[in-house]
C-alpha cells in the first residue's frame, strides 16, 4: 500500500502524481497542436489553477496552492469553506451562466467530463490525462458536496473567501 503522501498526490488512477503531471502537462502544451487533446491539455491547467486557488497560498501556514488532495479534517475544512461560499443553490440559475461557462477557452465544465471519456479511451499519454482529469473532477465533485455537484466556477472573490477560510 503506498504511504499516505504518496496516496495524496497521486492522480487517481492514473501513474502521474500531482507534480509530475503538472510539469508534464506543461511541456505536452508546447508540442501538442489542436485537437481534443489540446482541449484536455488546457482543461487540467485550468483545474489546476483554479485548485490553486481554493487551496491558497500562504507560506507561514504552510499553503502552497494545489500539490496534493486534501484527505480528512483538512478536506472537511476545505469542502465546508467552498460549500459555504457556493451557498445552497446548486442547480442551473438562469441568470447564471456559470453552468456553461468556459474554463477554459476551448472547454466547458461538462466539455470537459465528457472530453474525460475520449481521453482515456487513447493509449500513453492521452489515457493517463484523461484518468488525471477524472482525479479533478472527483476531488472538486467532493469538495462542492457530492457526485456531479462541480458545475460551477466561484468567482474570484469567492475563491480567495475559501482560501482565506
Amino acid at each position: 500500500m503506498p504511504e499516505r503522501s504518496d496516496r495524496r498526490e497521486q492522480l487517481g488512477d492514473s501513474e502521474w502524481t500531482v507534480s509530475q503531471a503538472r510539469e508534464l502537462v506543461h511541456e505536452l502544451r508546447r508540442v501538442v497542436l489542436g485537437g481534443p487533446e489540446y482541449d484536455g491539455i488546457e482543461l487540467f491547467l485550468s483545474l489546476c489553477e483554479y485548485l490553486d486557488d481554493l487551496h491558497g497560498t500562504d507560506a507561514a501556514r504552510g499553503r502552497y496552492g494545489f500539490g496534493s488532495f486534501s484527505e480528512g479534517a483538512e478536506l472537511d475544512e476545505l469542502a465546508a469553506a467552498v460549500q459555504a461560499v457556493r451557498g445552497p443553490e446548486t442547480g442551473w440559475d438562469e441568470d447564471s451562466n456559470r453552468l456553461v461557462q468556459p474554463v477554459n477557452a476551448a472547454v466547458t465544465l461538462a466539455e470537459g467530463r465528457e472530453l474525460i471519456g475520449l481521453l482515456e479511451s487513447r493509449e500513453e499519454w492521452e489515457r493517463q490525462l484523461g484518468l488525471s482529469l477524472r482525479a479533478l473532477y472527483a476531488y472538486l465533485d467532493q469538495l462542492y458536496g457530492g457526485p456531479g455537484l462541480f458545475n460551477q466556477l466561484l468567482t474570484r472573490r469567492e475563491r480567495e473567501r475559501v482560501a482565506a477560510g
